[in-house]
């Protein structure tokens, strides 16, 4: 009888021991998935962080080159700028270029700002009021950005001398895209010819050696 009694404890205990074993398995995916949630909420507030900055004067466009302007130049209400792929700030002369950069690169940028034509702050391009008028910008794409329909509606108002318009990134895409084909076209051109000289220089020593 003991003995059947010291069985029936033994299997108890042994019952017990894989019920631990079991809960201690099933609480691994749960700390798991809270360090996956942890990673999520800290690429949201890494994307959330970025802000944009101020460029200096050794910046330039990404895309063409050129010299980028300043909050206090008066083209400096033209100056674009985006995070690239390294969460790096990178600037453009006017906006057509921030397009034709996203172009050339195949990839579009996430996080890009316009400067407000009339307080000149940085404002979401994604949610920014395009004007197409007859003003001088650096590339002379002609486009203003405003923060609202309302003050762009305004500009249009006092500046129809102007021709001024409300516009599209769409519009604005169509120009640069234009600009980019032919900018690659005459590079291929100049290519050809380059090749087709080098060809041509290299038949005249080939006529010297006879």
């Amino acid at each position: 009888m003991r003995k059947l009694l010291f069985l029936m404890v033994l299997g108890s205990l042994f019952m017990l021991g894989a019920c631990g074993t079991t809960e201690k398995s099933t609480e691994k995916p749960t700390e798991s998935k809270s360090q996956a949630e942890q990673k999520t909420e800290n690429q949201v507030e890494k994307t959330t962080d970025v802000k944009p900055i101020e460029s200096t004067e050794h910046d330039t466009c990404v895309f063409c080159n050129m010299k980028v302007y300043g909050s206090e130049h008066e083209m400096g209400v033209f100056t674009a700028q985006a995070i690239d792929a390294n969460g790096k700030n990178v600037f453009f002369d006017d906006s057509g270029c921030l397009l034709n950069a996203e172009r050339k690169n195949g990839e579009k940028y996430k996080i890009k700002w316009v400067r407000d034509y009339q307080t000149k702050e940085w404002i979401d391009a994604n949610t920014a009021v395009l004007v197409k008028a007859n003003i001088q910008t650096p590339m002379k794409y002609g486009y203003a950005f405003f923060k609202d329909e309302a003050s762009a509606d305004q500009f249009i108002k006092e500046n129809s001398v102007a021709n001024a318009v409300k516009s599209s990134w769409q519009d604005l895409d169509e120009e640069a895209n234009k600009r980019y084909m032919k900018k690659m076209k005459m590079q291929q051109n100049g290519k050809e010819n380059s090749e087709s000289h080098m060809e041509s220089d290299h038949n005249k020593d080939d006529g010297h050696g006879h």
